[in-house]
C-alpha cells in the first residue's frame, strides 16, 4: 500500500516587532505628560488676563503653546506607539481601547512598515464604520409609496453630471450638480443634487433648475419647446445624501408660478417625499443604483472596508 504524507501546514508567521518600542514607555510618558501639566498651567494663567498680556507675557503664551503641543504629542507617541513590543499587541491595545464593540483585523500586519501606520490604518477603519452606522440611521425608507412612482423603472432614468461655472448666474464658487431623469407618461420628473463642495451657491435649487432647462431644451425633440408658449410638465426635486450628522432628503420643489419661457424661476417651499426611489440614491450606499461615478468623491467619504 503506497502512503503519502500529507503536506504539512504553512508555519504561522512570526511575530512582528515593533522597532520603536521603549521599555521605559511608561517614565517617558509620565514626564511628558508633566510638561504637559506645567504648559496648560502656564496658558491658563495668560489667557485669564487677556487682552492685557504684555509683548513678553505674549510671547509666554505662544512659547507655552508649543510647549504644549509637543509634549501632548510625547504622551500619544508613548500610547500608541512606544509601549507596544510588536505589533500584534498594538493591535490588541487598539481594539480594546477603542474599538471593544466590534474588534477590527487587519489581513497582513506585516504590510505595515511601522506600528503608528498600521493604527492609523485600523483606526481609519473604525472611524468609517461608525461614520457609516450613523449615516444608515439618517437614511430614509427605500420602499416606494403606492401614490408615488417617478424613477421606479431604472430603465426609463438617465444620470448626468455638470459644473456650472460661477460668472453664469454671478456665484461665489462653480456648482457642482448632479440630475437623475425620469421620463413617464404624466411628463418628466428630474431629481436634482449639489455637491457638497458647492453649499456655499446662494439660489442653488433654482440654479439648477435653470441650468437643466438651458442646456436640455435645445437637444430635446428638435427645440420644439423652445418654440412653444410654455414648457411641458416637469417636476423637480431635490435630493441629499446622508451623513453622519444630517438625515437623507428627498423633496419635491413646489414653485411660485408655473415654468414658462422667459419667466423667473421662484421656489416657494420643497415638501419631503418621505422616502428615495433606488434609481436617485447613489451606489456606494445602501440599496442605491444611480451611478454617481466620483461625484463629489462622496464615495470616498462615505465607505470603508477591513
Amino acid at each position: 500500500m503506497h502512503m503519502t504524507n500529507a503536506p504539512a501546514p504553512p508555519p504561522h508567521p512570526p511575530v512582528k516587532l515593533n522597532a520603536d518600542y521603549h521599555p521605559d514607555w511608561e517614565q517617558r510618558h509620565d514626564d511628558a505628560n508633566a510638561r504637559r501639566e506645567a504648559a496648560w498651567a502656564v496658558k491658563a494663567r495668560l489667557l485669564s488676563r487677556l487682552p492685557n498680556l504684555t509683548d513678553a507675557e505674549r510671547t509666554d503664551l505662544a512659547g507655552a503653546n508649543v510647549e504644549w503641543e509637543a509634549a501632548h504629542q510625547l504622551c500619544m507617541l508613548c500610547l500608541d506607539t512606544y509601549q507596544h513590543r510588536t505589533f500584534e499587541d498594538a493591535m490588541a491595545w487598539l481594539n480594546q481601547t477603542f474599538c471593544s464593540t466590534a474588534p477590527v483585523s487587519l489581513p497582513d500586519l506585516h504590510a505595515f512598515s511601522d506600528v503608528r501606520q498600521l493604527i492609523k490604518a485600523a483606526y481609519r477603519i473604525h472611524s468609517k464604520r461608525l461614520e457609516m452606522e450613523a449615516i444608515e440611521r439618517n437614511m430614509l425608507d427605500l420602499l416606494q409609496p403606492v401614490d408615488f412612482l417617478p424613477f421606479s423603472d431604472l430603465a426609463k432614468c438617465m444620470t448626468w453630471e455638470v459644473i456650472i461655472p460661477s460668472h453664469h448666474y454671478r456665484t461665489t464658487i462653480d456648482v457642482h450638480a448632479h440630475y437623475t431623469v425620469y421620463e413617464a407618461d404624466d411628463g418628466m420628473h428630474v431629481a436634482m443634487q449639489t455637491a457638497r463642495l458647492s453649499m456655499g451657491a446662494i439660489n442653488a435649487c433654482e440654479i439648477l433648475i435653470e441650468e437643466f432647462l438651458r442646456q436640455r431644451i435645445s437637444q430635446w425633440t428638435e427645440r420644439r419647446w423652445f418654440f412653444a408658449k410654455k414648457l411641458p410638465a416637469i417636476t423637480f426635486y431635490t435630493y441629499m445624501p446622508p451623513c453622519e450628522y444630517s438625515k437623507e432628503m428627498f423633496d419635491r420643489v413646489e414653485l411660485s408660478a408655473p415654468l414658462a419661457r422667459g419667466k423667473r424661476i421662484s421656489v416657494a417651499r420643497w415638501p419631503s417625499v418621505g422616502c428615495v426611489p433606488a434609481a436617485v440614491r447613489p451606489n456606494w450606499l445602501p440599496g442605491g443604483l444611480a451611478d454617481w461615478g466620483t461625484f463629489d468623491n462622496d464615495a470616498d467619504t462615505c465607505t470603508g472596508a477591513d
